[in-house]
């Protein structure tokens, strides 16, 4: 399973959403308004599917 990320608005920064699927469910899926603390700047962002994405293996690699 691939974890869900959004992108931070302010730093631009990759940050994941406490969330997993599979691509197929992730695709078939109706996510909801949803927050997360953000570990890069600190607030907390509202996100929905339209703002994100599954992460890749080359991603999750990365430091």
């Amino acid at each position: 399973m691939a974890r869900v990320m959004i992108t931070c608005p302010d730093t631009g920064r990759p940050i994941y959403t406490g969330m997993s699927f599979d691509e197929i469910i992730f695709e078939n899926s109706q996510l909801p308004d949803k927050s997360v603390l953000c570990p890069a700047c600190g607030q907390v962002h509202i996100w929905n599917k339209q703002d994100a994405y599954l992460e890749s293996e080359d991603d999750a690699h990365q430091p």
